[in-house]
């Protein structure tokens, strides 16, 4: 009897542990979740990630975007039909009035051959000129090294934006330069061998000849490239353009075709123009006869032009054609037509901060912290620009309040105050 009364007890703590036993694992759960959240919230407060960026001085403008119309004073070349015609003077070349512009030869085969030759003439010239050079370099070698990375940059760069007419001629100078690095470190290099082959190969093809030239009426730069707005635009009359005429213009131009006739153009002034059509809420700060700075988007190639008008507005004008003048002239300035750019103006320089790094100190006045070791330094200063994304500081080189080139600004921080310690 005993025996079973003890098995009795025995069954019935086994159960009561069954039932135990979850509630126990819950609690323990519950415990480890609150233990884990009471530890974050400790780290939290005392481990507080902090994200700086370096203060250095940059430059910043306010802008005006804007589709324009180029214009230029142009004519067109015709192709002589009587064979193929070959340009003799690159793009953005200065053409003398009744000088050469192309030639003709009886085929495409005869055009290349001679193509070939000039070539060969442009390498023979190179190795000459390598070769008279090879006993008395006295470069820097460290300045030919750094100008050797620069064009490998440069190289990059073209090759990402695939400017392919540009590649080539820095690939040579890329070559040319570590031609010359190895004559500069003593590295003997005979030329003679190569030399007498071109001269060889030059000799081979010195009886292709042209059978006629096209020569300009007119001085002026030369461009292959032509789109058929050569003569569309009134270039005498164009300060006195309207917004009725302005947006005829780019109609035209955005849908003229080519002429195969015209072998290419002449351009006979430097000056030319941008016109576009902006509101006149953005001109404020534009008037009349000022130099501005002009950005063609989707490049690096910015252009200083003068606002020749569209400047001065009437009051209750909504919008102005504001047409600006620019001398530069290059290759690629010769084939601009439509493009979208960005007028900038009033220029700003200082320290770009962003808008989020920005407060309010205990005497109202707007401030930035920057981390000294691991100490909070506040910094003021005026802000002589800004917009919802960043603000520009001045620099005051008087002010030992104010930022200091390579400060560490802090742009995400707790609790910020000047003289905190960070750990």
């Amino acid at each position: 009897m005993a025996e079973e009364k003890n098995t009795s007890v025995r069954e019935k703590l086994n159960n009561s542990s069954d039932k135990i036993k979850p509630d126990v694992l819950a609690i323990v759960f519950v415990s480890l979740i609150i233990l884990v959240y009471i530890v974050f919230e400790i780290y939290s407060v005392t481990h507080i990630d902090v994200k700086t960026i370096t203060a250095t001085q940059s430059t910043v403008y306010e802008t005006i975007e804007a589709k324009a119309l180029v214009v230029r004073n142009e004519e067109l070349i015709s192709t002589n039909t009587d064979g193929v015609t070959v340009a003799c003077v690159s793009d953005g070349a200065k053409v003398a009035k009744d000088g050469n512009i192309a030639m003709t030869f009886a085929s495409s085969e005869q055009a290349k051959e001679f193509s070939d030759l000039q070539n060969l003439h442009s390498q023979l010239d190179y190795y000459l000129d390598l070769q008279s050079k090879s006993a008395g370099l006295n470069t820097d070698i460290t300045t030919l090294d750094r100008d050797i990375m620069s064009d490998i940059s440069e190289y990059a760069m073209l090759s990402s934006r695939r400017d392919i007419g540009s590649l080539s001629s820095r690939s040579e100078a890329i070559n040319d330069k570590l031609t010359r690095r190895q004559l500069l470190i003593g590295e003997q290099i005979d030329f003679s061998p190569i030399i007498a082959s071109l001269q060889s190969e030059i000799n081979a093809l010195s009886s292709v000849q042209p059978t006629s030239y096209i020569t300009t009426e007119n001085s002026g730069i030369f461009s292959s490239y032509v789109d058929g707005c050569e003569d569309l635009f009134d270039y005498e009359n164009i300060l006195e353009l309207d917004e009725a005429t302005l947006n005829s213009y780019i109609e035209q131009a955005e849908n003229a075709e080519k002429s195969e006739e015209k072998f290419g153009k002449l351009i006979n002034t430097f000056k030319w123009y941008f016109c576009c059509s902006i509101p006149t809420d953005n001109i404020e700060s534009i008037k009349n006869g000022e130099t501005i700075e002009v950005a063609i988007k989707g490049s690096d190639k910015v252009l200083e032009c003068t606002v020749e008008s569209g400047g001065d507005v009437s009051l209750g004008q909504e919008s102005t054609v504001l047409i600006l003048s620019c001398s530069d002239m290059d290759s690629a300035i010769t084939s601009m037509r439509l493009e979208d750019i960005e007028i900038r103006y009033n220029e700003y320089t200082g320290f770009k901060v962003p808008s989020a790094a920005v407060h309010v100190n205990d005497e109202g006045k707007k401030c930035v912290y920057a981390l000294i070791a691991n100490t909070v330094a506040e910094r003021t200063g005026e802000i002589i620009y800004s917009t919802k994304d960043y603000v520009i500081f001045g620099y005051d080189a008087e002010n030992s309040d104010s930022i200091r080139m390579y400060d560490q600004i802090i742009t995400k921080g707790k609790d910020l105050y000047d003289g905190k310690i960070y750990s």
